[in-house]
């Protein structure tokens, strides 16, 4: 199937004033989020877009838990196909994990449930473990099903499970065709973190592009329907899309079906700050990709992302070439602050052309936070270094892991270098700089593009033994301790 690009308007052809754009983008990057991407459809057609360099369009990034409005999609197409209904109980479906049921309430306990966060639950497995969908049906059920909301990752990644079950494919095999595809996603640039068990996780491990967020949620927009083809069940999206647990009546918020409720909108959420909005009223969607580091900027961010797309907006407007100029040379500017220039350091000559191997600690160069908080087979730790300065402001280093040798490019005046390296986590695209912070200390700064943080390697280099301390950037959340290694030197490489 021919994939197909969303059409590009201007903002005012669609009834959304230029500058009022630029504006909403200045009260997302002055609300402390660090901004990565964003995308404004209106009527399905691409009003505006941008990307802080260095992220760009068609670089994918980490989605975390938007992820389960992706996975609720599967759980639409499954219940078209008739493979799946709210109705269906869990022990139906994986009969063989009944008799680890403690309660009397796991009887009642449907795939509706676990759609909505309403599964009576109060602790979950570890997402780690890879008996994690029999150790589910192992957890008490405290309160009836469908009566208490308790935000239960494993739940969502049981709808995954429900869809393997019955069709034998993977997340990603079963949407490829049936959804990516007919969206105009390329499935080659989707990536999908697994469970230790192998299967994908169907609550936290999406990697997309802002506008592949943006397509999924114009097909909730549009109720299922794509280009006259309906590919979700009608009554799922009406179920996935209005309030089915509450989390604040008063205010009319909580969840729908793998999705967020605010008002009359509806959102994909995940952790940092990875949203796709859909606005019904003004047929628009907002899709975000961010790294929100506090409460504070999560607020400000959020009440500036809700305000713009809740605002009246006509059909159209007048055209006004100079604004929807402006616009554009507004967004081909963004960029990320640029790295610092590098200071120089004798010990630059000294260590180059060297490899020095770990003793003892964990170096990381890979984002290890992944391996951390999702599967512990995806740790690849760095065991060795090899610095080389081939031309001034310019790093060359050889990093050794369980993943074999990769040379990468750092810069060192006050640019970063871009790199593709493969190791054991499905995330590949690495800006990296570097910088004499002192006359000893070497620090790498990384920025893996598919993650939402970055890290920093500091090499304290002495005569005999070298320090290194892995520091990660914190966001308040699925944080991880910094790193010390030791290392010494082994032998000049040629």
């Amino acid at each position: 199937m021919e994939r197909r690009e969303l059409p590009e308007v201007t903002p005012e052809s669609v009834g959304i004033k230029s500058r009022d754009i630029i504006q909403f983008v200045r009260d997302l990057e002055a609300s402390g989020t660090e901004m990565h991407g964003f995308a404004i459809l209106r009527h399905g057609q691409i009003a505006a877009k941008g990307w802080w360099q260095p992220f760009a369009q068609d670089i994918p990034h980490g989605g975390q838990s938007l992820t389960k409005t992706v996975t609720g999609t599967a759980y639409g197409i499954a219940e078209k196909e008739g493979l799946l209904s709210l109705e269906d109980r869990l022990t139906d479906i994986f009969p063989e994990c009944a008799d680890g049921c403690a309660g009397p309430y796991w009887g009642q306990m449907k795939v509706r449930h676990i759609l909505t966060m309403a599964s009576g639950m109060e602790t979950m497995p570890s997402v780690k473990s890879s008996e994690w969908i029999r150790e589910f049906f192992r957890i008490p059920i405290i309160h009836e099903p469908g009566t208490a909301f308790y935000y239960n990752s494993i739940a969502c990644s049981m709808v995954g499970a429900c869809i393997t079950r019955k069709t034998g494919l993977g997340l990603k095999e079963y949407l490829t065709p049936r959804l990516f595809r007919k969206l105009g996603i390329s499935e080659d640039r989707v990536g999908w973190l697994n469970h230790p068990d192998g299967s994908q996780n169907g609550s936290g491990g999406i990697i997309t592009t802002t506008l592949d967020n943006a397509r999924l949620m114009q097909l909730y927009v549009q109720k299922g329907k794509w280009e006259g083809e309906q590919i979700l069940s009608p009554a799922w999206v009406e179920f996935a899309t209005h309030m089915q647990n509450p989390t604040d009546a008063e205010h009319h918020r909580g969840y729908g079906g793998m999705m967020w409720i605010r008002d009359n909108s509806f959102y994909a959420d995940g952790a940092m700050g990875q949203l796709a909005v859909g606005f019904p009223e003004n047929d628009m969607v907002i899709s975000l990709h961010q790294t929100v580091s506090t409460p504070e900027a999560n607020q400000k961010m959020t009440d500036a992302l809700f305000a713009f797309g809740q605002k009246e907006y006509p059909d159209s407007l007048p055209e006004d070439e100079q604004e929807t100029e402006n616009l554009r040379n507004f967004c081909r500017k963004l960029s990320l602050p640029v790295p610092p220039c590098s200071g120089f350091s004798p010990w630059q000559e000294k260590i180059e052309g060297k490899r020095c191997e770990i003793q003892e600690g964990k170096a990381a160069f890979f984002p290890e936070d992944v391996g951390d908080i999702f599967n512990e087979e995806y740790h690849d730790y760095a065991h060795a270094f090899t610095f080389r300065f081939p031309r001034e402001g310019l790093l060359v280093l050889e990093v050794e892991s369980a993943s074999g040798k990769h040379l990468v490019q750092a810069g060192m005046e006050g640019r970063g270098c871009a790199n593709e390296v493969k190791g054991k986590i499905p995330m590949t695209a690495a800006v990296l700089s570097a910088r004499w912070r002192e006359e000893s200390i070497l620090t790498l700064d990384i920025r893996w593009l598919e993650n939402c943080r970055t890290r920093e390697l500091e090499f304290h280099f002495g005569e005999e033994e070298i320090t290194i301390r892995s520091i990660q950037q914190k966001v308040g959340g699925f944080d991880v301790p910094p790193l010390e290694a030791k290392a010494v030197w082994k032998f000049c490489a040629p």
